[in-house]
């Protein structure tokens, strides 16, 4: 075994081997070396047995719990070159721990990887932002962004990744792969978020088209002092009491790109490790695997006790708020028109014609259309396409 010896080792040993030779006697070795007489005759037998061996300290020989053995370290090299192909340091270790039953930390695979030439630190270019404070409770503000990625890495659809994280906590309420970034598929993650844990007060959320309408509104607009017509979402939100605040920058919503990031790191990585290839696939984890594991590790308490999301009444029916609400007037047949479909309202116990009148169309998340006159519902009943063809012709022949 090599040995490396410090200075005070080395004069250590000098002076017992002078003492073992007879050259020194035992009192002056203690004085040389601030020991008693019977600490130098200790040594001097530990010497003459052991060698230099004798004079070094214990801990500099011995193993700490943290050792890996040869074989450990293969396998981490091996794990990190295949199975957990991808992964940052840190998810690899969590997964070493908890699957592989491989008890290390960061930095002994973070080692073990440098040593082997696996594995290089990745320099971070500080950036200046200006720093904002995190609401002081949870529900207080819901950060919400889509990402859009390739979640699946070429093994099936592109997919979006619709969701929010509470600013205060960093917590990820709720979150959605979707195949497009539409209105629809954002309502129905958000009616999930206020499902579960209520309204939060305020939704900070980009400048997109699905959450405000960008076109120019003409003089009149701009004379009522309004930024924007509402989207259907700002609609649904302005409904529930929820103030939208519009971000400028992508990194004004610093919390949830971060999470965003950590998300593309760390789901990607689980998502390729159990050959997930589908949308429900990808989903299916989201809910049950990832989301509640992510939250455990990197959700945090807000500054104030007690959650500030505003409780959903049960004379609130949120079928009604998140959907798609458009107005119509009812022709002289007593019928609407609604995405390029035909709908015949029916007469009910208080009016047989609903003539001219105008009516609300309101398309749920499910797909159904809900005819409403006055805040209450009307019987319809879709006209076939056939009959609505025929519709269409005598209408042009009228106009004609």
């Amino acid at each position: 075994m090599e040995l490396n010896l410090t200075m005070k080792e080395v004069n250590r040993y000098k002076i017992i081997s002078e003492v073992i030779k007879g050259c020194l006697k035992v009192e002056d070795a203690a004085r040389a070396l601030n020991r008693s007489q019977r600490q130098v005759y200790r040594i001097k037998a530990a010497v003459a047995k052991d060698g230099a061996m004798a004079v070094i300290h214990k801990n500099k020989v011995k193993r700490g719990p943290r050792w890996l053995t040869d074989k450990v370290k293969a396998k981490i090299k091996y794990f990190y070159q295949t199975k957990y192909q991808g992964f940052n340091i840190t998810h690899m270790t969590e997964f070493l721990n908890e699957e592989e039953k491989i008890k290390t930390s960061r930095e002994s695979v973070r080692q073990t990887l440098i040593e082997a030439g696996l594995y290089a630190k990745w320099k971070r270019h500080p950036k200046h932002r200006s720093w904002r404070e995190p609401r002081a409770r949870e529900g207080q503000m819901l950060q919400f962004d889509t990402s859009n990625h390739d979640w699946l890495e070429g093994r099936g659809p592109k997919l979006n990744l619709i969701g929010g994280v509470d600013d205060a906590t960093s917590n990820c309420p709720g979150a959605r792969f979707a195949l497009s970034d539409s209105c629809i598929e954002n309502m129905r993650v958000i009616k999930r978020i206020v499902e579960t844990k209520g309204i939060p007060l305020s939704f900070y959320c980009d400048k997109d088209s699905n959450f405000r309408v960008n076109r120019a509104q003409g003089i009149q607009h701009e004379l009522e002092g309004k930024d924007c017509f509402l989207s259907q979402i700002g609609r649904a939100l302005e409904e529930l009491g929820v103030e939208v605040i519009y971000a400028n920058s992508a990194q004004a919503k610093g919390r949830v790109e971060r999470a965003w990031g950590t998300f593309q790191d760390r789901l990607c990585s689980e998502l390729r490790l159990y050959k997930i290839a589908t949308l429900e696939g990808a989903n299916h984890y989201l809910f049950e695997e990832f989301l509640p594991k992510h939250n455990r590790k990197f959700a945090h308490p807000a500054r104030e006790s007690g959650p500030a999301y505003r409780p959903v009444l049960k004379s609130l029916d949120l079928n009604n708020i998140f959907c798609i609400k458009e107005e119509r007037t009812v022709a002289p047949d007593n019928t609407i028109s609604y995405n390029s479909k035909y709908y015949q309202l029916l007469p009910d116990e208080h009016r047989i014609s609903f003539v001219k009148a105008k009516v609300m169309v309101y398309e749920w998340l499910d797909g159904s259309i809900h005819v409403l006159y006055k805040g209450k519902e009307l019987k319809q009943e879709p006209i076939p396409k056939i009959r609505y063809k025929n519709k269409e012709k005598m209408l042009l022949t009228v106009n004609y």
